[in-house]
């Protein structure tokens, strides 16, 4: 193996190392060539041990699987952009195409250092999307034994700051289903306002999901797939109204169903757009429903099975923002004391039970 570094003299006597791979040029700071030559064999040394230390991992690694000493992040990304629904592949897909993780997708696992991590969330155009996707990689490469150790331990990875959702108010929704001319996309927008469920989900929903003798809305979540629990959801006046609205058979909104939700998406975005409505997307409708849910004092439990959710902690991210008003204690101390006078009050006598009684005196 060549030296990376060798010495030269000056015409003032100093000797200098120079690096053959980026041809820069360092001062020793000695006219003594005995020195030098040990400097610059510190410096060969201190280059040709990690190499060294590399090239004996892979030889190791390479007897228990030949995969191991050259696999890159390129195969994990292709291996995790497989897991998951539909639409979370193509989320996985366009986020390993952008320009942050180019700088990950050629590099050998076994050669991943911290600072190559840094690099990628440092990027400029990197954000919370690419934290969550880095993170993703690493913990599934490390669950396949393809990483020997974490590449960073977990207190050093960044915080992951999400945007905050906005909810559509009441007002802005009265203004765009006034406006809407199309009656399909007006009952649509109403039913999101009144399920809270996701454009998707919505758009795709059949008279199949509604069992009219117990008066029950069931559908299963695209997101979680048809082997996850479906949702209930009881059919009330308001909700009954919109059922009446729609085609009394086959798919609620026929057009919509087979529309992509990005151009669902898009149109909703230039409808806000006219009316000035700014920060809102079809999203807004299911966090707007948490918050109404919370604020009406819905239990968490029961608004969790509503809407779809799978923790506390998902539901509480979309209801962060709503406005809860407890009740003094003088309101809970009256409800308590009218249930114990419900409770020791008998009920009223029966017409049939007084004309016993009055059979029963009269015989006596």
């Amino acid at each position: 193996m060549k030296n990376r570094y060798w010495t030269f003299q000056r015409g003032n006597g100093v000797y200098y190392l120079q690096d053959r791979v980026t041809g820069r040029q360092t001062s020793l700071r000695t006219k003594d060539k005995v020195k030098a030559q040990r400097l610059a064999m510190a410096r060969n040394q201190a280059v040709e041990q990690p190499a060294l230390n590399v090239a004996m991992a892979r030889a190791y690694l390479s007897g228990k699987s030949p995969q191991l000493a050259t696999r890159t992040w390129e195969s994990v990304m292709t291996a995790v952009a497989k897991c998951g629904g539909e639409a979370t592949q193509q989320r996985c897909v366009r986020a390993m195409q952008s320009a942050p993780f180019k700088l990950l997708r050629k590099v050998p696992l076994v050669e991943t250092d911290s600072q190559m991590f840094l690099d990628v969330l440092n990027h400029e155009r990197a954000g919370t999307s690419t934290n969550n996707w880095l993170r993703r990689l690493h913990n599934y490469a490390l669950d396949l034994g393809w990483l020997l150790a974490p590449v960073m331990a977990r207190k050093a990875w960044p915080v992951m700051r999400y945007k905050i959702a906005l909810a559509i108010t009441a007002e802005e929704h009265q203004q765009i289903t006034k406006t809407e001319s199309s009656e399909e996309r007006r009952l649509y927008y109403e039913m999101l306002w009144e399920t809270g469920g996701s454009q998707s989900d919505v758009a795709c929903l059949t008279w199949d999901a509604v069992d009219p003798k117990d008066g029950v809305l069931t559908y299963w979540r695209c997101k979680r797939g048809p082997e996850s629990a479906p949702a209930h959801i009881k059919i009330g006046p308001r909700l009954q109204a919109i059922l009446d609205r729609l085609p009394q058979s086959g798919p609620f909104f026929p057009t919509l169903r087979h529309i992509e939700a990005k151009h669902r998406a898009a149109e909703f975005r230039r409808r806000c757009g006219i009316l000035g409505i700014k920060k809102k997307t079809l999203k807004s409708y299911r966090n707007a429903w948490t918050e109404r849910a919370r604020n009406a004092g819905m239990p968490i439990r029961e608004a969790m099975e509503w809407v779809g959710h799978t923790s506390q902690a998902v539901h509480r991210a979309y209801a962060k923002n709503a406005r809860v008003v407890c009740m003094p204690l003088e309101y809970y101390e009256a409800e308590r004391d009218r249930k114990i006078v419900q409770f020791q009050t008998p009920p009223p006598a029966t017409v049939s039970q007084v004309e016993g009684d009055a059979v029963t005196k009269n015989a006596s």
